[in-house]
């Protein structure tokens, strides 16, 4: 739901699919978005409403991270990182998130020194390292499945 203000996102993510539809038809910004814009809005909401309670507050976890990255980030994000990531055979994204679980309640530092730490990193490809570095930089976590988060949204 990229493009979409952030409240407006929060707003429809918490109503059920009967006033998600109400709060489209009678917005103004809404009708005015071309038919296509409109489709890829519902099949989101869409996807949203059919994750689990816990999916949803990974995904809401994505936003707020998302919400604290700088342009130059979101940018990286959507056009760099989430694109590789999606390029992965399943095996490759499972050794990344395997990593990302043994790191994720270290400190800076500690995260940092084992991001170093050759052993830690040994099976992973330079360009799978860097893909780990940078997940963990943005504190996306172990929950990275981009097929379970609504499109245009970043891992958390």
């Amino acid at each position: 739901m990229a493009g979409m203000p952030p409240k407006w996102i929060e707003k429809l993510q918490g109503m059920p699919p009967d006033q998600q539809e109400r709060f489209m038809q009678n917005n103004a910004a809404f009708r005015k978005m071309t038919p296509e814009r409109q489709a890829q809005i519902r099949a989101n909401l869409q996807n949203w409403n059919r994750l689990t309670p816990e999916q949803q507050n990974v995904v809401r976890q994505r936003q707020a991270v998302l919400a604290q990255m700088t342009p130059e980030q979101r940018q990286y994000v959507q056009q760099d990182l989430l694109p590789r990531w999606r390029n992965l055979p399943q095996q490759r994204q499972q050794a990344i998130r395997q990593h990302l679980q043994l790191i994720k309640d270290l400190s800076d530092s500690d995260r940092e020194a084992k991001l170093n730490d050759p052993e830690f990193v040994k099976g992973l490809t330079p360009e799978e390292q860097g893909m780990l570095r940078d997940l963990s930089h943005f504190q996306v976590g172990p929950a990275f499945t981009p097929k379970q988060e609504p499109p245009d949204l970043p891992p958390n």
